[in-house]
């Protein structure tokens, strides 16, 4: 799968494939790439923020997981 537009929200851009989310500042392109677990890939942020988007991680996933879902119908 392609990586995918989630939402744009507060200025983050919320992107994911099958095995991570994406979160991009749009104004600074600072991103951390995550896998579904909440491991960090890739993070140019601090370890602040890293937490903040790891624990926002799992606020979202079912969302995220149902998007995942309708997509694989798409393609059926």
């Amino acid at each position: 799968m392609s990586r995918k537009e989630f939402c744009v929200k507060d200025g983050i851009l919320i992107t994911y494939d099958n095995a991570t989310v994406c979160f991009e500042d749009i104004t600074t392109a600072e991103s951390i790439l995550l896998k579904n677990n909440g491991e960090i890939v890739h993070s140019n942020f601090d370890s602040t923020q890293n937490e903040y988007y790891q624990n926002y991680l799992k606020k979202i996933y079912s969302a995220i997981t149902a998007c995942r879902n309708l997509d694989g119908l798409e393609s059926a």
